[in-house]
């Protein structure tokens, strides 16, 4: 049984990452680096490109981890610099109650010179036997989250959704000078053996994209000031 769930556990998170690489932005400069704790056991953290990640992908971070009653952890993070763009997936076995936390954080990202607003919107859908939490959040100071703490600034904490499927739409507005580092942050809970599986992505639009959107209502107002 354990076998079965490993196997597809592994299938499952190596195709969404696969995919993820083939359609996903360009990769992040910097070092996308993911972070897994327990609250019991040290925190397991696998940065892109270090003997422990499994995405030979740049951009791209895979943990396949064991940690307390979490016996199965297959944990993805994709990001994209300098537009914010970061994307965690996971699937997480368990064989009792316990709480699994997985943190994706990466640096180096810009909306350009200068203090600006940063609006980050985050989708998230999977199943689970239990509950999950999330949220997203912003270091001004350009540290990885992932590494040298999280955050500076800390979006709204939703959820918990489940048990079942879930998924949700969010938005968080965020305001940084320069560079800025990017997190994205899910909490586990079961009640005893089950498993979770979810995808998360987190979408800063990029500022010709902001110029549109600006140009398109103008027009808008524009036109019906006209044919009023």
């Amino acid at each position: 049984m354990k076998l079965t769930r490993a196997v597809i556990a592994i299938g499952y998170a190596a195709v969404l990452s696969c995919a993820a690489v083939l359609i996903g932005p360009e990769p992040a400069s910097a070092v996308a680096t993911l972070k897994i704790s327990d609250g019991i056991n040290p925190a397991i953290t696998v940065s892109d490109g270090a003997l422990d990640d499994l995405c030979p992908a740049a951009g791209c971070v895979t943990a396949f981890t064991t940690i307390g009653v979490w016996t199965i952890n297959v944990s993805t993070g994709l990001s994209s610099s300098p537009i914010g763009y970061l994307d965690l997936n996971s699937v997480d076995v368990s064989t009792a109650a316990g709480t699994l936390t997985i943190l994706l954080g990466d640096t180096d990202f810009t909306q350009g010179p200068g203090t600006h607003p940063v609006s980050l919107t985050s989708a998230i859908g999977g199943t689970t036997s239990g509950t999950v939490q999330w949220h997203s959040g912003l270091n001004d100071s350009n540290l990885n989250p992932a590494t040298a703490g999280c955050c500076d600034q800390v979006g709204a904490l939703y959820g918990p959704a489940g048990p079942g499927a879930f998924s949700q739409t969010n938005g968080d507005l965020y305001s940084a000078d320069g560079t800025f580092a990017l997190a994205l942050e899910v909490t586990i809970h079961h009640t005893g053996a089950g498993t979770t599986s979810f995808d998360y992505e987190g979408k800063v639009p990029e500022p010709a994209s902001l110029l549109l959107l600006g140009v398109g209502l103008l027009t808008a107002g524009a036109l019906r000031r006209r044919n009023g």
